[in-house]
């Protein structure tokens, strides 16, 4: 079913006189270039739509018969967005939730423990490339995991006692302090300690753009833009947690 008020470029709560003054407008554009087939019968259609909205009973049965009609379904791209945008608005509350609990995580006051014991230290590679293999040490005390840089790992040998500084609700190990080390006990960071150190910028801006992505007013398309930002970051944390 034509939508003659789409044709006249009006609404449906257009005036008479904007519907005559839509009309006029529509009829001299199309009756400048008469010659185009195409053109004669669009201005057949507004010829047509005129005489039904500018007539009062015709327009009251009209707007019945229009409002009895199903909506015309969305472009294959709106569709796609429509399906998509509640999983990715999803996916952002997620990510926005793991950053408000690293936040949380890293404002708490860390949780120490001192002399611990140092049950195991084996080699670990860290590394996927074999023309730069790369190793770290694991280390295991009875309250805490962590890994060492192999150019640090001398700092903590099996047997010894050290002091650990670990996050309360994540459990990342911020800081050691082996006294018994050459290098005395001054702490330095294992792998994963960085996240809330030399890259903290990065869950700050994976805050941000989840945060963009949870807004109430965000476009379909905003939302699923961001989600898909907010998983590489996402990835990027959780290299940076695990890796480094």
């Amino acid at each position: 079913m034509q939508n003659y008020y789409r044709l006249l470029g009006i609404g449906p709560s257009a005036t008479p006189l904007q519907i005559e003054q839509a009309y006029a407008r529509q009829r001299a554009r199309l009756r400048r270039r008469a010659a185009d087939p195409a053109l004669r019968a669009r201005l057949a259609e507004v010829e047509a739509g005129y005489g039904i909205l500018a007539h009062p009973r015709r327009r009251v049965v009209y707007d019945e018969l229009l409002a009895q009609q199903p909506p015309p379904p969305p472009p294959p791209a709106v569709a796609r967005l429509l399906a998509l945008a509640p999983w990715a608005r999803r996916l952002n509350v997620a990510l926005l939730a793991i950053c408000l609990l690293l936040g949380l995580d890293w404002g708490l006051p860390l949780r120490a423990y001192r002399d611990e014991r140092v049950l195991t230290r084996f080699p670990v590679a860290v590394s996927s490339s074999l023309a730069d293999p790369q190793v770290a040490y694991r280390v295991h005390t009875p309250h805490t995991t962590f890994r060492l840089p192999s150019a640090i790992g001398y700092r903590v040998r099996a047997g010894q006692a050290v002091t650990v500084w670990q996050t309360p609700l994540l459990g990342v190990v911020q800081r050691i302090s082996a006294p018994a080390s050459p290098d005395g006990p001054a702490p330095f960071q294992p792998y994963g300690g960085t996240l809330y150190g030399t890259f903290w910028l990065l869950p700050l801006l994976l805050a941000g753009v989840a945060a963009v992505g949870c807004w109430p007013r965000a476009s379909l398309e905003l939302v699923v833009n961001t989600a898909c930002v907010a998983a590489l970051l996402a990835v990027l944390v959780a290299v940076v947690l695990l890796w480094f």
